[in-house]
């Protein structure tokens, strides 16, 4: 087929020169954005919000930390005017132990409860009441009043020694004068002729004999026999007793049995009494099952 001698042929362009002559393409790329190009997505940093909730934290950190450590201090110290519970007013009322009491805890070294010295306080109360058969101190666990605890030896008979009369307790210690304790009445006598020396303050018979004395007392007293007189003699652990209707005295052993002697006694009162034969001197009743007169 022959081309028209009327067409035109176009000519042909290079693809070189297309691409020279085309215009630059576009493209989008992906990637992190520099610094100074925030993200529209992202939400700006709280950068001092989250600064002053550290500062608030920090604050409240420290005030509870304060606030424990006031707290422990406070539970460590110790009020120098205690509570003072007693187990008998025989010889003072609360308010005078507790005086002695207060000076003790007034000492620097009893202000706090790690240096408080129980021991010293309780030495030291003691010297002055030697009735004070025994004392603790309870301190509280967050409180600062402490409790004083006096167990108090009871009264149990007058002991007449040297021109003196003395109180004597239930262990046997010698609490002070019979005139210093005017509130101290209906005790019985004891007459010490054993020698020894009576110092107050200190143990002059044992607690064992002077519950033998008490034992003896009251068996005496629920027998309707009147006690004229107690002694001590120089012989040691001999008890000698007095009535008042009849001649003759009775020997006791301090170290036997209170409630065998006493029965003793009694039962060869009666006898005599029946018989009609009393002894003119003494009647020995520290052997048990054996009674000797004279």
């Amino acid at each position: 087929m022959s081309s028209s001698p009327f067409s035109k042929q176009k000519p042909r362009r290079s693809p070189a020169r297309d691409a020279a002559t085309a215009p630059p393409a576009k493209y989008y790329r992906s990637g992190q954005l520099s610094d100074k190009a925030a993200s529209p997505f992202k939400p700006k940093p709280k950068v001092k919000k989250s600064a002053v909730r550290k500062f608030l934290f920090g604050i409240a950190d420290t005030m509870l930390i304060a606030l424990l450590l006031i707290g422990l201090v406070y539970s460590m110290l110790v009020k120098p005017n205690p509570k003072v519970i007693t187990t008998s007013n025989a010889y003072h009322a609360v308010a005078v132990y507790q005086k002695a009491a207060i000076k003790q805890f007034q000492q620097l070294k009893n202000r706090n409860k790690v240096s408080l010295d129980e021991t010293g306080i309780v030495n030291a109360l003691q010297a002055e009441f030697p009735e004070i058969a025994s004392a603790s101190v309870e301190l509280p666990l967050f409180g600062e009043t402490p409790i004083l605890h006096l167990n108090i030896s009871a009264p149990s008979f007058v002991l007449a020694s040297g021109g003196k009369a003395y109180i004597v307790d239930s262990q046997g210690v010698v609490v002070g004068e019979a005139t210093d304790f005017p509130a101290v009445k209906n005790l019985p006598q004891v007459i010490d002729q054993s020698g020894f020396g009576v110092k107050i303050g200190s143990q002059t018979l044992s607690a064992d004999n002077v519950a033998f004395i008490n034992t003896l007392v009251a068996e005496a007293k629920q027998a309707n026999v009147a006690i004229a007189s107690l002694t001590l003699p120089s012989l040691a652990q001999e008890l000698d007793l007095r009535t008042s209707d009849r001649g003759y005295y009775v020997k006791f052993f301090l170290g036997g049995d209170a409630a065998q002697q006493s029965g003793q006694f009694l039962a060869a009162r009666h006898d005599f009494d029946q018989s009609g034969n009393q002894p003119s001197q003494y009647l020995d009743v520290r052997v048990a099952g054996k009674i000797y007169y004279k």
